[in-house]
């Protein structure tokens, strides 16, 4: 005699229940690993980096900087005491900052990365005070490269568009504030007298400087390259 089908039937249901469940815990473990990788992220991405800033006549300083998903903060110490604590707002926190001397006094400067967009970068520069042992903040620069050149300007090398670079030339004061002094533009897509220009801002461009700079190969900026790196 025949075993009766309903028996191997609740079988079937019993395994395919057992199966659905287990799928349903394997799934639920794939969720909570999720959750738990996200609520790690902002730890697991914050950047610290240990800079040395040298300085004329003095040991360096050591910045220990460290970000969070907001702001950069950044530790400074001479020979192992603190000497000031530096917080930037920043919408780059996995970037970090770097040194390099913006005003030719041979001390090394701090810069923060604030604000990116395409290829440019804005940075928030801070300026050595070596007999302090402190960093004052001079200002907002942006820009894909930056220089120092002969007469001691700050170079911030941009793009407008498609086809225009530009040289925007600034000046550290003796109040210790960033200013912008005047540019160079230079059009890639014109081959005419007026394919480079100086454009006054604060002063005119002097036509020196505007020559020399409009005589650069594309990419290249005049004096000492700074970075970022």
């Amino acid at each position: 005699m025949r075993a009766p089908e309903h028996g191997r039937g609740m079988r079937a249901s019993e395994h395919w229940r057992v199966m659905g469940t287990q799928r349903h815990a394997r799934v639920m473990r794939v969720l909570l690993a999720a959750a738990l990788l996200a609520l790690a992220a902002p730890i697991a991405d914050a950047a610290r980096a240990t800079l040395r800033a040298a300085r004329p006549g003095g040991t360096p300083l050591v910045l220990e900087a460290r970000s969070t998903d907001a702001e950069w903060i950044i530790r400074v110490t001479e020979a192992g005491a603190e000497t000031q604590v530096i917080t930037v707002e920043t919408d780059l926190p996995e970037r970090r900052p770097f040194l390099a001397d913006a005003d030719g006094d041979r001390a090394a400067d701090l810069w923060v990365p604030v604000i990116g967009g395409n290829a440019s970068t804005a940075w928030d520069l801070w300026v050595m005070q070596p007999d302090q042992a402190r960093f004052r903040r001079a200002g907002e620069i942006s820009g894909v490269g930056f220089s120092r050149d002969q007469a001691g300007r700050l170079v911030a090398l941009g793009r407008e568009g498609c086809c225009t670079v530009s040289m925007l030339f600034h000046r550290i004061g003796a109040d210790g504030v960033l200013s912008e002094v005047f540019s160079v533009n230079r059009r890639l897509d014109d081959y005419g007298p007026q394919r480079c220009t100086g454009n006054a801002i604060a002063e005119p461009a002097p036509p020196a400087v505007v020559r020399a700079a409009c005589a650069l190969e594309a990419g290249r900026m005049p004096g000492v390259r700074l970075g970022p790196p």
